[in-house]
C-alpha cells in the first residue's frame, strides 16, 4: 500500500481503536456488573424458593403433628365415655341384685305374716317397684345405646 493508503487507514483506524477501547473500558465491567447481578437474583430467588418450600414442609408438620394429638385426644375421651359407660352398667347391675334380694326378703317376709290385707298390699307395691325399676333399666339402656339387647345383668 501507498502512504497515502496507510494514512487514511490509520485515519480512520485510530478512531475506531479509540471506541473499541473504550467500549472495552466501559462496556465490560457494566457487563459483568450485568451478569453477576443476574446470578445474585437467581441465588435469591432459589434461596428463597427454598425457604418457602422448607417453610411449607414445616407447617404441613406442623398441621400432621396437631391432628394426631387431636387424634389422641379424641381416642382417649370415647376410652374415658366407654369406661363410664361400663361403670354405669355395673351400677345398674348391682342395683338390679340388691332390689331382687330386696324383693325376694319382702317376699318371704310376706309369706310369713298371716295377714292377708297386708300381703296383698306388699305385693301390690313389689309389683309397682318391680315394674318401675323395669321402666327404669329399659330407659338406662336406650340411653346407652344397645336398644335392651344383649344379656341383662
Amino acid at each position: 500500500m501507498s502512504g497515502v493508503a496507510e494514512w487514511i487507514t490509520i485515519k480512520y483506524l485510530q478512531p475506531g481503536a479509540y471506541i473499541g477501547i473504550m467500549l472495552a473500558v466501559l462496556g465490560v465491567p457494566q457487563l459483568l456488573s450485568g451478569i453477576f447481578d443476574v446470578r445474585a437474583r437467581r441465588l435469591d430467588r432459589q434461596d428463597n424458593e427454598s425457604s418457602a418450600e422448607r417453610r411449607h414442609q414445616e407447617n404441613l408438620e406442623q398441621r400432621r403433628e396437631e391432628l394426631r394429638r387431636q387424634e389422641e385426644r379424641q381416642e382417649e375421651r370415647r376410652r374415658e365415655e366407654r369406661a363410664r359407660e361400663e361403670e354405669r352398667r355395673l351400677e345398674e347391675a348391682r342395683r338390679h341384685q340388691e332390689i331382687m334380694a330386696v324383693l325376694i326378703a319382702a317376699l318371704n317376709n310376706g309369706r310369713n305374716q298371716v295377714d292377708v290385707q297386708g300381703q296383698s298390699e306388699a305385693i301390690s307395691a313389689l309389683q309397682q317397684t318391680v315394674a318401675d325399676l323395669e321402666a327404669e333399666i329399659a330407659g338406662l339402656r336406650h340411653q346407652n345405646g344397645n336398644g335392651g339387647e344383649g344379656a341383662s345383668p
